[in-house]
């Protein structure tokens, strides 16, 4: 059960950890950071479950829940924060493109 139990807190602490890049990488996007602070919360509720529920398998089941379901809502808000950036830079290079457009000067020739 030892095992379990190590396995448990490394992937706990694994998760807190890939909050912690998510949210660093995140650059200001808020629906990264949304997950990100998802992920890290979960991460330290399945460490607290090891540690201070006094069953091992009900403490193992509690923290593979929360850990699978923080997981699941970091690479869910990760994703929807990757799609709206994209959707964003190409809107600022739709936008660059048309300004050119506008700006580039029409030779016309004059008759005298």
């Amino acid at each position: 059960m030892d095992a379990w139990i190590w396995g448990a807190v490394v992937l706990a602490i694994v998760l807190v950890i890939a909050g912690g890049i998510a949210w660093w990488l995140a650059r200001g996007c808020v629906l990264t950071i949304i997950g990100a602070t998802g992920a890290i919360l979960g991460g330290l509720v399945a460490l607290i479950s090891l540690v201070l529920l006094l069953d091992p398998d009900v403490g193992l089941r509690v923290a593979f829940i929360v850990t699978v379901g923080s997981g699941v809502w970091l690479l869910a808000w990760a994703l929807a924060g990757g799609i709206r950036g994209q959707r964003m830079l190409r809107a600022e290079q739709r936008a660059e493109v048309d300004a050119r457009a506008v700006r580039v000067p029409v030779m016309v020739a004059s008759r005298h």
